[in-house]
Formats: C-alpha cells, sequence, structure tokens
C-alpha cells in the first residue's frame, strides 16, 4: 500500500513538472520578442571651390550629403539667409564680403539636417600691365591671323583677329578702382539692349557685331564677333579663364 502511494506521488511530481514546462515553452513561442528599427536622420555637407573665392569668379558648391540608411534626399540651399533653390548643387558669383550659404538635407521619412558655411569673398583687382590681359593669339587659336594689337588710351589695349572672313576683336579697358569699373559697367544697362542682360555681370549688344561685355574685377572687358552670339560667348569665356589665371 505504502508503495503504491509512492507510485502515486511519483506520478502526480512528473504530471506537474511537465504542465510547467509546456507553458513556459508556450510563453516563449506565443510572446516573441518585437523592436522597431530606428531611421536615421541624414548628414548635410558641401565643399566650397576655390576655398578663398573672389567677386569676379563663380563660386562652386558642390553637395556631399549622406545618409545612413541610404534614403533618398531633396535638398534646399539658401544664400544670405533667402532661399535659393532645390538643386543638387549650385554655383554662384558672389559680392565682395561676408556671406553665409546653408544647405538643408532631408530624408522620405521627415528627418532632416542642415550645414551652415560662413566665408568671405574678396574684391579683385588686376595690377598687370592691359596689354597682357586682352586675348591673344595664343588663346583663340593659331587658324586666326592678327590684324590689330594696339593701344587705345593710356589704360586701354585693343587686338583683333581674322580668319577667312570671321572676326575677332577683344577691347579690355582697366580701372583704378574697382567702384570706377562698376559705374562705367552700369552705363551700358542704360541703353536699350537686342539681347537682355545674362548671368550676373555680362550684357550683349549688337550692331555690325554681337558684343559680350562683362566686368571682371577693376576690368571692363568686350569681345564682339561678326558671326553668332555663341561664338561671341565662347571666346568671351576663353578670356574670363585667363583672367582667373592672371589674378
Amino acid at each position: 500500500m505504502r508503495r503504491n502511494k509512492l507510485v502515486y506521488l511519483l506520478i502526480v511530481i512528473i504530471l506537474v513538472f511537465s504542465i510547467g514546462c509546456e507553458e513556459k515553452k508556450q510563453n516563449e513561442t506565443t510572446i516573441p520578442h518585437t523592436s522597431s528599427p530606428t531611421n536615421h536622420p541624414p548628414v548635410a555637407k558641401f565643399t566650397i571651390y576655390p576655398e578663398k573665392p573672389r567677386d569676379a569668379e563663380r563660386i562652386m558648391f558642390q553637395n556631399r550629403s549622406t545618409d545612413p540608411d541610404n534614403d533618398p534626399l531633396r535638398f534646399k540651399w539658401y544664400i544670405d539667409g533667402k532661399y535659393d533653390c532645390s538643386c543638387f548643387s549650385i554655383s554662384e558669383k558672389l559680392s565682395e564680403g561676408e556671406h553665409t550659404v546653408k544647405l538643408v538635407a532631408t530624408d522620405d521619412k521627415g528627418n532632416e539636417d542642415e550645414y551652415v558655411l560662413k566665408f568671405y569673398v574678396s574684391e579683385t583687382f588686376i595690377d598687370e600691365d592691359v596689354s597682357e590681359l586682352v586675348l591673344k593669339r595664343e588663346d583663340v587659336g593659331m587658324a586666326w591671323i592678327p590684324v590689330m594689337n594696339e593701344y587705345s588710351g593710356e589704360n586701354a589695349y585693343r587686338t583683333a583677329f581674322e580668319n577667312g572672313d570671321k572676326r575677332i576683336e577683344c577691347v579690355v579697358e582697366k580701372y583704378d578702382t574697382v567702384e570706377e569699373a562698376e559705374n562705367r559697367f552700369k552705363e551700358y544697362f542704360a541703353r536699350p539692349l537686342p539681347y537682355p542682360p545674362i548671368g550676373n555681370e555680362s550684357t550683349y549688344t549688337e550692331n555690325d557685331y554681337i558684343d559680350v561685355i562683362f566686368r571682371y574685377g577693376n576690368l571692363i572687358c568686350k569681345v564682339s564677333m561678326n558671326t553668332t552670339l555663341e561664338d561671341a560667348i565662347l571666346y568671351a569665356k576663353t578670356l574670363e579663364a585667363k583672367l582667373n589665371q592672371v589674378s
């Protein structure tokens, strides 16, 4: 009889232990651990070229923003507190003085980050002999024949080239101060122009030639051609690139 009680007790203990293990197993399988992935904000960043810009040159702001989750990003640029555009990267000409550029990067979850850079734009002043600043044969190509190379005043120089019936004329005038050059350049806007102003400081006029006129620091530069506006713009940019190297 005692032996039967022991067997019965052992059976009860085994059953209780089995039920407890089963409940624990059910709890482990029916209540899984849950966690929600965290989305990280983007990291806004841009670089500036040149690092020490001048007012006569175009400044490149290259977007370097990233996102830890590789989310697609939207961008907004602000220059001196004013909205500029929603472009990926921008390039601008800015006046002499201190400027602030801000880039705001936003991912598709609404997270955002901003990068702000303050920098100084210096004034462009060219001291070189004005005869060295105009377009020369090596600038326009050896197919062009020089037909004029002379001073047209103490601080102005003129060159001209021909290639068959095509002709390029280049005139560069140097002023004692940037302010004098600015005031002289404003006079061009007072005249009726067949072409609207393009860019920050370029205007286009036309007579027998198409003229591209622009200010570069304390210089007033003019490139004239008897072909097309596109040709005149091309050689005006060649002159501007040359002046960038000089300064």
